[in-house]
């Protein structure tokens, strides 16, 4: 039965009973539900629906053999819908993600034996006492940091600074530290010590946690498996950027097919913010490069000043200088047989290093995991600019799925308006700008100094062959 057989249904039409929209529109969930749903508040036979019709005074206009048309008219009658649905609500999905609640946190601190004696001293307003003298070297750590422990809703935080803002860290109870560390690393795509541990220390603290972070990723058994040792050499001559948009760089990047025969990447960054895009295809074909280009990229962030990629044919094919002719982009390209010259190279090797630590099960559908394992890199720090790549295009950080568990507060949302974010974002993205350009200076003129230790300059005079 369709919406076009329903409509055409006899029926009494009853008056307007002064029906409000409130219960218009519960009548109408009620109703969808019965019909609907895969799996109904209790199994409803034709005797149960006739005794509720017969009650409302609601007569049957189909035939004996269907309630359908019972449940048909009970749309017509508020007073039929069960309390019980009224108080009910309506589940769309079931979340996997694990969620503590205000008092669960509340609760897993006064039940760690440290976090708990601090809580105590807090709130009796005494920095120490001569009876926790020489104890846990955890509880002297802690102690510590007095001058920055703060209690909100009875929650244990420590107060840092952070780009001229005060972040508020959860102090972590031991026994969730683990869920912790899965979240930031494992599921963040196995990312290494300093990325990992930036996501850790903007969101948490508890004693010695940058030696827990580094212990967990040196022994992480993925980890340890599949990435080498990085190789630290750095291009010679370095591309310099001022602003987002001003360069995007492009590359393919080639994998082995997976289930559904895909077996490319086309992968798109900023070379400012270093934010990145990837995109699995099941070619390099010019038409495909422009299509995914379009609609995955130019669509959602607008449109560069310059197109850069290296002279493959894909990129170089008259489909893509059409496109960057009509919308007004200067296409630039590697010198050949230089792949440095992309800085999406970088990428590469990081998006490689992070697929490889997918389970074995899993890399038969490598897809599927391309685009979360990209978002996971560009809501981590870069080592160049010092800001995540999110932070630097949105001028916002980002909401990761940690923060939801452990209900931790939006940042940078004191705004009441339009105009007044827009304000605030003003200057405080000018100052990310200038920050990350100075950081990136600095990685370039180290980078440089490394990189000419190795190598020997060859001379060239008038006439040699080239």
């Amino acid at each position: 039965m369709d919406a076009d057989g329903l409509s055409r249904r006899p029926h009494d039409v009853l008056e307007d009973n002064g029906i409000s929209e409130s219960e218009s529109q519960q009548i109408q969930q009620f109703t969808s539900h019965l019909l609907t749903s895969s799996s109904p508040l209790r199994e409803i036979v034709k005797e149960t629906v006739e005794a509720t019709c017969q009650k409302h005074f609601i007569s049957q206009n189909c035939e004996q053999d269907s309630y359908l048309g019972y449940v048909e008219s009970l749309s017509m009658q508020s007073s039929a819908v069960p309390a019980s649905f009224e108080e009910q609500d309506i589940e769309c999905g079931v979340s996997l993600l694990q969620k503590y609640s205000q008092a669960d946190l509340r609760r897993l601190q006064r039940e760690d034996p440290i976090i708990s004696q601090v809580i105590e001293l807090l709130e009796s307003e005494e920095r120490t006492s001569t009876s926790l003298k020489g104890n846990n070297p955890d509880l002297q750590l802690m102690l510590r940091e007095w001058d920055r422990f703060r209690l909100r809703n009875d929650l244990l935080f420590r107060t840092r600074m952070s780009d001229g803002q005060t972040v508020f860290q959860l102090v972590l109870p031991e026994v969730v530290r683990p869920l912790v560390l899965q979240k930031l690393h494992d599921d963040m795509g196995h990312l290494g010590i300093e990325r990992t541990l930036d996501l850790v220390r903007s969101r948490f603290y508890w004693p010695r946690m940058s030696l827990e972070v580094e212990r967990k990723i040196k022994t992480c058994e993925r980890c340890v498996r599949r990435k080498a040792q990085p190789n630290k050499a750095a291009p010679l001559v370095k591309i310099c950027t001022t602003r987002p948009m001003e360069l995007v760089c492009m590359d393919f990047l080639s994998l082995e097919p997976d289930s559904r025969n895909t077996k490319d990447i086309l992968v798109i960054t900023d070379h400012f913010t270093k934010y990145a895009v990837a995109v699995p295809t099941k070619d390099q074909k010019a038409v495909t490069v422009a299509k995914c280009l379009w609609d995955h990229f130019l669509t959602h962030y607008g449109f560069p000043e310059r197109l850069h990629s290296d002279q493959g044919r894909d990129f170089e094919s008259h489909v893509i200088k059409e496109l960057c002719t009509l919308i007004n982009i200067r296409k630039v390209r590697t010198s050949p047989y230089h792949p440095r010259g992309n800085p999406v190279e970088r990428f590469n090797r990081t998006l490689l290093s992070m697929l490889g630590t997918l389970q074995d099960k899993d890399k038969t559908h490598w897809c599927d995991y391309v685009k979360p394992l990209t978002h996971a890199y560009n809501c981590t720090k870069n080592e160049v600019t010092g800001f995540s790549p999110y932070e630097l295009m949105f001028g916002r950080q980002p909401r990761l799925p940690v923060d939801i568990a452990f209900g931790l507060p939006v940042r940078d949302c004191k705004t009441s308006s339009h105009s007044q974010y827009v304000k605030n974002l003003k200057p405080r993205l000018e100052h990310s700008y200038k920050i990350a350009i100075q950081n990136a200076k600095k990685v370039a003129k180290k980078n440089k100094k490394r990189f000419d230790k190795v190598i020997r300059e060859s001379t060239l005079e008038a006439g040699d062959r080239v």
